[in-house]
């Protein structure tokens, strides 16, 4: 009958076996979520610089990687979880390390869907816009398009002498 009781106790407390395996379940997710924050930071930003992300060579220290190993590097001076995270891969206690151009890519790709959700959402919304489509040949004689948008947001306001409506274009 003791067992009983002091599992009742034990599960009140929140001291059973099962919330130690759930503390260190929730651990590990919390620090694959911090890894991938700032591996979705450097993804952003070397996309806004439109700057170059990755080589054939993907090893960590090699001398001649491209951006995004080396900003990865440098965050890993001065923040502790991507020390810890590099430490883990160079002594390969974990084998997918999410660095490779796999998941560049693979966010590059969710991050292009969020930008043309909200694109077609402003458009949606917008009263009025417009569409200026333009190809012109790169160095290679490849076709290039280039597509610019722009939305028309409404602005009414109310006078005593009247109604008045501004239509201010803004770029999209």
């Amino acid at each position: 009958m003791t067992s009983w009781t002091e599992a009742e106790v034990r599960l009140k407390k929140r001291v059973t076996i099962d919330a130690s395996q759930e503390r260190a379940i929730n651990k590990k997710k919390e620090y694959w979520r911090d890894v991938l924050k700032r591996i979705m930071v450097v993804v952003k930003t070397l996309a806004n610089c439109n700057l170059a992300f990755h080589r054939d060579n993907e090893k960590i220290d090699d001398k001649q990687n491209r951006n995004f190993l080396k900003i990865i590097n440098m965050i890993a001076e001065f923040d502790p979880i991507m020390q810890e995270h590099l430490r883990r891969i160079r002594k390969k206690e974990i084998r997918n390390h999410y660095l490779g151009h796999n998941i560049q890519n693979e966010i590059i790709q969710l991050l292009a869907n969020e930008v043309k959700k909200k694109i077609l959402q402003i458009v949606k919304n917008a009263k009025y816009f417009f569409v200026i489509l333009d190809c012109t040949p790169d160095v290679s004689h490849e076709e290039q398009m280039s597509l610019c948008n722009k939305m028309c947001k409404c602005f009414y306001k109310s006078y005593t002498s009247g109604r008045v409506f501004y239509y201010i274009c803004e770029g999209g």
